[in-house]
């Protein structure tokens, strides 16, 4: 089960005026209404942190033949 907390930190941001908010500050009334501007449209917002991902190493094998002309 998912901890109250974690769930409170999702942000939103609306499409039209570009605020970001909490999942707090929608209504329950309309669930999809920025509460600022009031416009329909509200996608979540991207992490302010940056995930790290390991990258391949397939270009350092030597053996690969095909990035050759």
């Amino acid at each position: 089960m998912s901890e109250p907390f974690l769930e409170s930190r999702i942000m939103y941001q609306c499409v039209k005026c570009g605020r970001i908010f909490e999942r707090e500050k929608l209504s329950k009334i309309a669930e999809t209404q920025c509460p600022f501007c009031g416009y329909m449209v509200i996608k979540k917002a991207k992490s302010p942190t940056a995930k790290l991902m390991k990258t391949s190493e397939l270009g350092k094998d030597s053996s690969a033949s095909f990035f050759e002309s």
